[in-house]
């Protein structure tokens, strides 16, 4: 509606203009270069002048017509801001109840709620290797290996392009291949754009097609953490490494959510054992930073 309004106060103004150059024509005509001038240059002045002689050069009409162009615009432009006000503020109504939206205006106020020395650890996620499939056996519609296009983006623990993943994946997806392994890395990618709460649903659709599916709980519960959510984070790992208990991940997460409770020797003794099974920083970190209440060194050695 405010775009008609203003195609309208447009069109007025035009013609507004037209009937302003029929009357300053007039004017220099009949009163000389200098009050056509002053009549150019204040609008106002052709306007009462043109009152003033419109019976004796026959302008009743052009004077009639281009007030009723003049006062119809000026009335609109109240009416076109009272219509782009409403508008501006339906589409801020709509935007509030956006999801999306909602979340990311909840973290904003929120302020952090981490431990910030806890931050420089990176989470520990996996990514499943996906079957490379034979060529002679898809169909023409099937002709391209999406998963493998995903998988070429998995570089150093996360995608170099998630937005393409994700489109690779949905394909994949689309084409029957509901795999756990599928929605295990596609929920990888929605966590690499931030996209927590989304990527939690891909793990579950992962989980629910392979309940002993270990790497899905470890990923899912990193997502938890991300959310501060460390009592569902805690859940799936402790899950994680009941299903593989040498799973180095997974113990050196739960060490991360157990540092974020404030239950450092939970945290150590996790690190620790994230180390014996070959992942070491986290023990690294709480040594060098004093977190643990006596040097742990079994693993360093």
């Amino acid at each position: 509606m405010t775009y008609a309004l203003g195609i309208a106060f447009l069109v007025m103004q035009l013609m507004s203009i037209v009937f302003f150059f029929i009357v300053l024509i007039k004017l220099f005509k009949n009163e000389g270069a200098l009050k056509g001038i002053l009549g150019f240059i204040f609008g106002i002045y052709a306007f009462i002048w043109g009152w003033i002689k419109h019976k004796e050069l026959a302008l009743t009409k052009v004077m009639i017509v281009w007030s009723v162009f003049t006062v119809a615009s000026i009335a609109l432009v109240p009416v076109i801001v009272a219509s782009g006000t409403a508008e501006l503020m339906n589409y801020a109504a709509k935007l509030s109840n956006d999801p999306d939206f909602k979340l990311a205006k909840q973290k904003l106020s929120a302020g952090p709620q981490k431990i910030n020395s806890s931050n420089k650890l990176m989470k520990r996620k996996t990514a499943a290797k996906m079957d490379q499939k034979n060529p002679a056996n898809q169909t023409i519609s099937q002709n391209v290996d999406w998963s493998q296009k995903a998988m070429a983006l998995w570089q150093d623990g996360k995608y170099k392009n998630p937005n393409k993943a994700i489109e690779y994946w949905g394909h994949a997806i689309r084409q029957k291949q509901n795999t756990a392994k599928v929605y295990n890395n596609r929920g990888l990618a929605y966590y690499d754009l931030k996209q927590y709460q989304t990527a939690i649903k891909d793990y579950d659709q992962a989980i629910k097609q392979d309940p002993g599916y270990v790497a899905a709980f470890n990923n899912r519960g990193n997502s938890y953490y991300e959310l501060t959510d460390y009592q569902r984070a805690l859940t799936d790992f402790n899950q994680s490494l009941q299903l593989e208990p040498n799973y180095a991940k997974a113990h050196f997460n739960r060490g991360l959510v157990y540092y974020q409770l404030n239950q450092s020797d939970l945290a150590c003794d996790d690190f620790q054992k994230a180390c014996n099974y070959g992942d070491c920083d986290g023990i690294k970190w709480a040594n060098k930073n004093e977190v643990c209440q006596k040097t742990q060194l079994m693993g360093l050695r």
